[in-house]
């Protein structure tokens, strides 16, 4: 849903593919928020402008490139003089603990940030990375390792009680098992939940030690296997719509961006060499 006129718009959406997740980014706002609660955690970035913050009984500056993180249940609300820009994005608490479970074994209570301005231009990356993720095309693979990795890097640098994630102990024969799932069916649409199901894992322990086994995160391995067969279906002479298709990346202007991005040549070029 969009809602705007010349000088302010905000649009709204959920990702059909990723449950427990609402996104909302708008643009040169400059109408005040109310006092206002949610039931899921907001985390909000800054792209353009600035405000402040009204919550927990005190005042915070929320200023260009800053992301601020509102707690479920918490009465907070957001005012602007200039006008602001920004990428919202509510995730529901039942995501966070799985998070938290699947990073440290065990179930434990949800947790608190302390600060909630968050400045670290580390996490801020990986936010916009994954807020862009959920409004583009990308796979579901994609989209749920990068909602895993912010989540746990924001519990490790900015919890109040951050945790220390055990190291991964060796799980060949699950690498091997997912690694050649992914091979097999690479052009669907593979979910993170399936593979860890298939690997008998969690989430997260299965992204760590597929990466250090492998050398890359599943969803990245997906796009190289794509990449591969995308290859071989060009010397066939298939028109690249077809060979998108055939791969599963969602369109061709998809494929071509990712062909180019690892190739470093375009599926043209590559034709013709």
């Amino acid at each position: 849903m969009t809602k705007g006129n010349k000088t302010e718009q905000i649009s709204v959406w959920r990702p059909n593919d990723v449950a427990g997740i609402e996104l909302r980014s708008g643009t040169a706002v400059k109408e005040p928020y109310p006092r206002h609660w949610h039931e899921e955690y907001q985390f909000c970035f800054i792209q353009a402008g600035g405000g402040e913050l009204f919550y927990r009984g005190a005042h915070h500056n929320t200023p260009r490139t800053s992301l601020f993180i509102v707690h479920p249940g918490e009465v907070h609300s957001n005012q602007t003089e200039t006008g602001c820009s920004f990428r919202s994005m509510y995730v529901d608490s039942d995501l966070i603990s799985q998070a938290i479970a699947g990073a440290t074994g065990r179930a434990q209570t949800l947790p608190f940030f302390p600060n909630p301005l968050v400045l670290d231009r580390e996490i801020t990356t990986r936010y916009n990375t994954l807020h862009l993720s959920l409004e583009h095309s990308a796979t579901t693979l994609e989209r749920e390792l990068l909602l895993l990795d912010l989540l746990t890097q924001l519990l490790a640098r900015h919890a109040q009680d951050p945790f220390q994630a055990p190291a991964p102990k060796k799980a060949r024969r699950a690498v091997e098992e997912v690694r050649d799932y992914i091979i097999e069916f690479h052009s669907r649409n593979i979910s993170l939940q399936e593979l860890a199901r298939l690997a008998n894992l969690s989430p997260f322990y299965l992204t760590r030690v597929f990466a250090s086994t492998v050398g890359m995160p599943p969803h990245a391995f997906q796009t190289q296997v794509r990449i591969a067969q995308a290859k071989k279906l060009i010397r066939t002479g298939l028109p690249l719509s077809d060979v998108a298709a055939q791969t599963g990346f969602a369109d061709q202007s998809h494929f071509i961006r990712h062909f180019k991005r690892l190739m470093k040549i375009t599926p043209g070029d590559y034709l013709s060499n």
